[in-house]
């Protein structure tokens, strides 16, 4: 197997900058000839990280069914639960797993669809009767950003309790007085209400702070034009925040064309911070700051847990994977 200095001799530059291009380190300058000139050789090499290495190597071919909480469509639309699948994939790939998709339908979950799985990874939210016909088909489940019952499945989740707390200080930090959020509402079906995690523990750690102003706070969905929508009617009233958190990065962008559009610049007349860090943030103009979640880990720690489940591990896990602000081009200096 491909050694970090095997490469580092290749591409002429250290194993530490080796290691930190191949982990997708956000604060190292280096040049893009050098960035694709190590990866290149990796690939040549066929070098995999350390955590892309699987842990078990089932003796015969197991199958993992990978369970989204919505439609094909909306895992389009929706890059935070694709970079999940691209983590839980690739980690299949490097041993003998195969992975099937299963996605909600009109009418809920078909049978048909599932085709004798060794094992679930249930990515998203899910009612209980959901969660209850799951354990129906194997009690080998892992869920992915939801925790139904913590003392009984497996869950991979983010900490968004430190994670908005963080982003306030940082905000604080940089000086601003005014922060406004604009997020979603997420439910699991018509009858059922979660409510928004981001939003409860912004308003929370904001209030403790002294600067929660109700009338910067937004709602709506977790799409771009929902953002677009949002900022295009704030930029319409008489009172803004300087700075707004959105609960994820697509509505960051919907919010920065809004902004354009109204002859405004960014940061200098208001600032915008997302959450999840997709790649796209990197490259938008200008590139977004935002909360940085590594969505491939999580799918990668998701297919470990189910693998240590069909093993024989009979008490449940709660991985919780902590977050990073990145600071880029959408906040004040």
């Amino acid at each position: 197997m491909a050694t970090l200095k095997q490469i580092a001799d290749q591409t002429n530059v250290s194993i530490t900058t080796v290691s930190r291009v191949l982990n997708e380190d956000p604060t190292l300058s280096v040049s893009d000839a050098v960035r694709k000139k190590i990866i290149k050789t990796a690939r040549d090499l066929k070098y995999r990280i350390p955590r892309k290495r699987v842990k078990f190597k089932p003796r015969k071919e197991v199958t993992i069914a990978l369970v989204y909480w919505y439609d094909i469509q909306k895992e389009i639309d929706d890059l935070y639960y694709t970079q999940v699948r691209k983590g839980i994939e690739e980690f299949a790939a490097t041993a003998n797993i195969k992975i099937t998709i299963v996605y909600k339908k009109k009418g809920g979950y078909e049978r048909k669809d599932f085709k004798s799985p060794d094992g679930l990874i249930c990515v998203g939210k899910f009612s209980p009767e959901e969660v209850k016909y799951f354990a129906s088909i194997t009690p080998k489940i892992v869920f992915v950003d939801y925790s139904p019952k913590v003392t009984r499945y497996d869950s991979v989740v983010i900490d968004f309790k430190r994670s908005l707390r963080k982003v306030i200080e940082f905000l604080i930090w940089k000086g601003y007085e005014k922060i406004g959020y604009i997020g979603g509402v997420e439910y699991v079906n018509k009858e059922i209400f979660l409510g928004e995690r981001r939003e409860r523990y912004f308003k929370k750690y904001l209030q403790a702070k002294g600067k929660l102003d109700a009338s910067y706070l937004h709602l709506g969905g977790f799409t771009f034009d929902s953002g677009y929508i949002t900022m295009k009617k704030i930029l319409k009233g008489k009172k803004r925040a300087e700075v707004y958190v959105c609960a994820n990065d697509t509505i960051a962008f919907g919010a920065m064309k809004a902004i354009r559009e109204h002859g405004l610049k960014i940061p200098d007349d208001i600032g915008i911070m997302g959450f999840n860090d997709i790649p796209k943030a990197k490259t938008s103009s200008p590139p977004l700051s935002s909360m940085h979640v590594n969505m491939e880990f999580m799918g990668e720690q998701a297919l470990n847990s189910v693998l240590e489940l069909i093993e024989g591990r009979n008490i449940a896990i709660q991985k919780v994977i902590p977050t990073k602000v990145i600071n880029r081009g959408t906040l004040r200096k």
